[in-house]
């Protein structure tokens, strides 16, 4: 068994792993017939990906471009469209750039991260005390949304100090509620009445 980590870097890494080895496999088919029939079927299945934009010329250029960067332009077949460069191609596949910060408290979310770091540079204490209540409720529902378990309260509020820098002073055994609000109201079914309404002469 071997580890992702010890096995050749993907050039795309939105395909997969399996893709790659797919695109790789053709180079070692010697009937050129054949080559060109197993690249078109490779073509669909990438473009199954996005199946509304499959059918798309510019998309489809796009995934003849794409298995062509995988086999480094090694690849001989009769594509619809010529080889990419390698140079414009490979730097226009730029990986995705987190914003989420701390891969340890991502389940809060970095918006609720900073959110904390503004409220502790607020100088009114009273307004800080009205507004720590609702930022503990939304650091709970978002633990317990994203571990789909419960968490002691005290974690929280230690979070939350961790994240503001300094001490809070708050009883740490305080109960933080958190409401569900995804449960659907049920709606109400009347038994229609046979019955019509006269008005009276």
């Amino acid at each position: 068994m071997k580890y992702n980590t010890e096995l050749t870097k993907l050039i795309i890494p939105e395909y997969g792993r399996h893709i790659h080895s797919m695109a790789n496999s053709l180079l070692n088919i010697e009937d050129r017939k054949k080559r060109n029939k197993q690249a078109i079927i490779l073509i669909n299945i990438m473009g199954n990906l996005n199946t509304h934009l499959r059918d798309v010329e510019e998309y489809k250029h796009k995934l003849w471009d794409h298995l062509f960067i995988m086999t480094e332009n090694k690849l001989d077949i009769d594509a619809p469209f010529p080889k990419p460069e390698l140079k414009s191609a490979n730097n226009s596949v730029q990986p995705l750039q987190s914003t989420q910060g701390s891969v340890k408290y991502k389940h809060y979310g970095k918006l609720i991260i900073d959110l904390i770091k503004e409220w502790s540079e607020l100088k009114d204490e009273k307004i800080k005390k009205i507004i720590l209540p609702h930022i503990a409720q939304q650091m709970k529902r978002s633990y317990i949304n994203w571990n789909q378990t419960n968490v002691q309260d005290i974690q929280i509020w230690r979070d939350l100090e961790l994240f503001a820098k300094q001490t809070i002073d708050i009883d740490k055994e305080t109960i933080i509620p958190v409401f569900q609000t995804n449960h659907t109201r049920k709606r109400t079914y009347y038994k229609k009445s046979n019955r019509k309404n006269f008005s009276k002469k």
